[in-house]
């Protein structure tokens, strides 16, 4: 066993090893699997060389969950509703070496307004190094259009 929430009455959401295998983080909440509803959610970081685990410093009082790694296992993006309680915005934060955390910012906007006109969350981030080379417009079209069944695949 890594960790034993269990033992603290406690839940654990999304574990996700750092790309270097130095770190796991989870998010650590009451109870359930959903935890963008739960304000005491917070992102927690074990070390796996020690199994040590300890509550991040880039907690905030409000939700913190979902969370997604860099390629090179120092930045980590995160879901917080930090800013006013309801909405969920994304958080980026370095981690040092030894697996501290810096202190977070939201992910910059071309427009320095949006935020404060946005009024749907973000719910999960994902850091990727790879191009995103897709229309909005035909995400929408397939999301509308009509669903089709899968098939299992001929052996």
């Amino acid at each position: 066993m890594v960790f034993n929430a269990s033992a603290i009455k406690k839940s654990v959401s999304f574990p996700r090893i750092s790309p270097d295998g130095n770190y796991i983080v989870i998010t650590l909440h009451n109870y359930g699997c959903f935890p963008i509803w739960h304000k005491e959610a917070d992102l927690w970081s074990i070390d796996l060389k020690t199994m040590l685990a300890t509550q991040m410093g880039l907690n905030s009082d409000c939700t913190d969950s979902y969370h997604s790694w860099s390629s090179n296992s120092r930045w980590l993006v995160f879901s917080s509703k930090r800013i006013d309680g309801l909405t969920a915005r994304f958080f980026i934060s370095y981690i040092s070496g030894d697996g501290t955390s810096a202190k977070p910012f939201i992910l910059p906007q071309k427009d320095p307004g949006f935020y404060q006109r946005y009024l749907k969350s973000f719910n999960l981030p994902e850091l990727s190094r790879l191009k995103v080379d897709i229309d909005p417009g035909k995400i929408r079209r397939v999301a509308k259009g009509s669903a089709i069944q899968a098939k299992w695949a001929e052996n």
